[in-house]
């Protein structure tokens, strides 16, 4: 855990804007299959790793769906029993039950769940998630603490990318924000897959440069895109 620290020091984030409300709709499988062949081959040229992952959301938003779907239908019952003071409070409460299920389900969609939940919640969310998926992807234990991860994701519009300390040591928060940048830029004009390319051919020189390949080194981590799809 102090490694993940450390690592955290190293991630930023950008929101992005004109994403749509899918981000993993904006990489077709061919594109995902050439950036897999692209990151295969930059790895070759280094000990490092590069692992990057595109999700629908980073959390559920459970509580603010709940929370906000409760207060909507007591606010609908509520006036309805101004309205029709003769139906029963029976009557209220069922209603009022049913109204909440179906608002909960309909602020599952994505454009009305961005809007139920804070910006500070939706980026604490990412920022939660990148780091989880830090360790539980490996990239935490690189032999040269050399491995980098890019998030892309969707409902929060967000992207970040998370450096171990070997890299982070060597480029340091301004190249990170950098790239974060021109991801977002690439992703916001409808050209993700080229942003991504874009980014995991520098990260792949920076990588060499730091981290050159040893006639020992095996790929530690796959090289194919993860999604939650």
């Amino acid at each position: 855990m102090a490694g993940s620290a450390v690592a955290a020091g190293a991630s930023v984030a950008a929101a992005l804007r004109g994403a749509g409300e899918t981000m993993s709709a904006i990489l077709t499988k061919e594109e995902q299959d050439r950036l897999t062949q692209l990151i295969a081959r930059v790895e070759r040229s280094t000990a490092g790793e590069i692992v990057t992952v595109v999700l629908h959301k980073s959390a559920t938003y459970g509580s603010y769906r709940i929370a906000t779907s409760a207060l909507l239908a007591l606010l609908c019952v509520s006036a309805s029993h101004l309205i029709w003071p003769w139906v029963t409070a029976m009557e209220l409460l069922g209603a009022q039950a049913l109204l909440a299920i179906l608002l909960y389900w309909l602020l599952g969609f994505p454009a009305l769940l961005r809007r139920i939940t804070p910006r500070a919640a939706q980026r604490q969310a990412v920022s939660d998630r990148v780091k989880q998926l830090f360790i539980e992807r490996g990239v935490i234990e690189t032999r040269d603490r050399s491995g980098v991860l890019i998030l892309l994701s969707a409902l929060e519009r967000r992207v970040e990318i998370l450096g171990d300390r070997g890299i982070h040591e060597h480029l340091g928060n301004n190249v990170w924000q950098t790239m974060v940048n021109q991801l977002t830029t690439a992703i916001g004009v409808g050209k993700a897959a080229e942003g991504l390319a874009n980014i995991i051919e520098r990260l792949g020189r920076e990588l060499s440069s730091k981290f050159p390949a040893r006639p020992d080194d095996t790929d530690e981590l796959p090289n194919r895109i993860v999604t939650d799809d």
